[in-house]
């Protein structure tokens, strides 16, 4: 399904050529590989967070020079597993690079599917249930950008399916949750929380290792790159207050305006009722269950830190929190609660807007 789609809006939209999903912009400067490999621009557009990551892997050792190409290099460079699967796929072949990005990408999506198919099977439910995780919001944002937050999706319910014991893989699920997005750390701290509720501090202590691996890494990127001031701030909901204050303007012209805002404030509204979720499920049930307490975090993490663009876009904030709401529709899985995935359903309309240029140009294709 995920392939298919990109497959027609490539042909459809863009000509065929592929790199269009990285969402490379023309305001940004580029490295040489852009015009070598002929890698389809965006006209007036500084592009996407995919371009950052296509670049990674063409150096993901810091090398090459590449990172002054990247706009956060610290911060992208941590989110190393996503690009270093493509450059090992592609055996370092810089020429092969772009393809092996794509199979990394879809391999990840259809093993969420099969996570995710596995667990609502244990739950008591049909598989077909299972497809739902295709709906959460870092699935379509990573389809058509090709951002790294579909791979944490992916671990994420892989870590909802093996969370219920501990296991050598759910061990290996955090130790690539945290090297694919520092959010992944989340993950760790909430496993580690639920078998230290348990008392069980050995095996608490074993899975906190998991995150050596992302540590290391961590300090490797810290030794090569520089600082950077990311502009957050500790006042919780001061960044959603001022894009409520002031909202994303759209220019003269664009159709249906008004329902395009309607449509940002309901996917706003939807997240917030997400982290409301989080914290009351994890106030009745308690730290006895790691799905309740990785939604806490998350639900915590969009308290402490607050940054204004991360909450104009359904893009931002619907991908980065997409683990949060993956571990609220596992709850309503097990506790058969289908209210708590009313947060991703306010999020779809707007989800499906900012799709709907390809699906037109899609339909007139296919005309």
């Amino acid at each position: 399904m995920v392939a298919s789609w990109q497959w027609a809006t490539v042909t459809a939209n863009y000509g065929g050529n592929w790199t269009a999903l990285f969402c490379t912009g023309a305001l940004q400067p580029h490295p040489p590989l852009v015009a070598s490999e002929h890698i389809y621009v965006f006209a007036n557009s500084g592009g996407y967070d995919g371009q950052m990551y296509h670049y990674i892997a063409h150096d993901p050792f810091l090398r090459a020079g590449l990172k002054s190409f990247v706009d956060e290099p610290r911060l992208r460079y941590r989110r190393i597993l996503v690009p270093l699967l493509a450059y090992g796929l592609a055996g370092g072949h810089s020429d092969r690079i772009d393809v092996a990005y794509e199979l990394v990408f879809l391999a990840g999506i259809g093993l969420g599917v099969y996570w995710s198919c596995r667990f609502v099977q244990s739950a008591g439910l049909g598989a077909a249930w299972g497809l739902l995780f295709l709906a959460m919001p870092a699935i379509p944002v990573a389809t058509d950008r090709l951002v790294v937050d579909g791979g944490l999706a992916a671990l994420t319910a892989a870590f909802v399916y093996y969370s219920r014991s501990p296991s050598w893989k759910l061990f290996v699920v955090l130790i690539c949750a945290a090297l694919t997005r520092e959010t992944g750390f989340l993950l760790i701290l909430a496993y580690c929380a639920h078998l230290a509720w348990r008392r069980d501090y050995r095996m608490a202590g074993v899975f906190a290792l998991s995150a050596v691996p992302a540590a290391a890494w961590y300090g490797y990127v810290q030794s090569r790159t520089a600082g950077y001031s990311y502009g957050l701030s500790p006042i919780p909901f001061s960044a959603v207050v001022q894009v409520l204050r002031n909202p994303l303007r759209y220019p003269a012209g664009i159709p249906f305006a008004a329902a395009v805002q309607l449509a940002d404030y309901l996917a706003l509204a939807g997240v917030l009722l997400g982290f409301v979720l989080a914290f009351v499920w994890f106030l009745r049930q308690g730290p006895c269950a790691p799905l309740q307490i990785a939604a806490a975090l998350f639900a915590a993490m969009a308290l402490l830190m607050q940054r204004p663009d991360h909450w104009q876009n359904v893009y931002d904030f619907g991908r980065v929190y997409t683990p949060m709401l993956l571990c609220l529709s596992a709850v309503a899985a097990q506790y058969r609660k289908p209210w708590l995935l009313t947060p991703v359903a306010m999020m779809l309309p707007r989800l499906a807007i900012e799709l709907a240029p390809q699906l037109r140009g899609i339909v007139h294709w296919l005309a």
